[in-house]
């Protein structure tokens, strides 16, 4: 990337990005201990946003790969996948972290969590949202077995590791910086993560 603005993310914290057609983002773990929720939502409709269900049915794959266009609730291209310097891992099952999933966990500390980082960034930019759908899990490490079962395994990402991609179409890109411990995912404490923007 050539000139670039940089905007630093500590754990737990989140951004909203408005960002036009053929921006380039790249998503940067700068100490290798960070998974982070990614959203984008179309900035020319308040129903329509990036949709893991939808993208598994245009890729027949649970994880994406570079060369691939991620798709909209309604099969519209929103971001190309353009670089990825991980192991390929990026979670596309899980549901955001919340102050239920806490619970349900028996972890006493609720907040932050990405699920209300979501809706504070929606409101402040306001969109009336009343779902929360599940995210794009950059560097989070899931796999499914052949019985269906689904096992966390802590993210390989190493310092400097990122992904690269390019907006499609305008939009809201939303990255919160996930706090959870639950199931190691961040391969120790989470560690914050970088949002670097190049416009096109």
């Amino acid at each position: 990337m050539n000139s670039q603005t940089v905007h630093q993310l500590g754990p737990g914290n989140v951004i909203g990005l408005n960002v036009r057609k053929r921006t380039k983002v790249r998503v940067v773990s700068p100490h290798g201990h960070q998974v982070v929720d990614t959203w984008a939502f179309l900035a020319s409709s308040s129903t329509e946003y990036l949709s893991m269900a939808h993208n598994r049915t245009a890729h027949y794959r649970t994880r994406f790969s570079v060369g691939d266009v991620l798709v909209s609730n309604q099969f519209t291209p929103l971001l190309r996948f353009d670089a990825d310097t991980t192991d390929g891992f990026h979670d596309s099952l899980h549901a955001a972290c919340s102050v239920g999933s806490y619970a349900f966990f028996g972890e006493a500390q609720h907040y932050p969590n990405c699920e209300d980082n979501l809706r504070k960034t929606l409101r402040d930019h306001d969109i009336d949202f009343h779902i929360t759908p599940p995210p794009w899990n950059l560097f989070e490490k899931s796999i499914v077995d052949e019985e269906g079962g689904l096992h966390d395994r802590a993210t390989a990402t190493k310092s400097g590791d990122y992904v690269e991609l390019s907006a499609e179409r305008d939009l809201l890109l939303i990255f919160s910086a996930c706090r959870s411990t639950i199931g190691d995912i961040s391969n120790g404490e989470p560690a914050g993560a970088e949002i670097w923007l190049e416009e096109g």
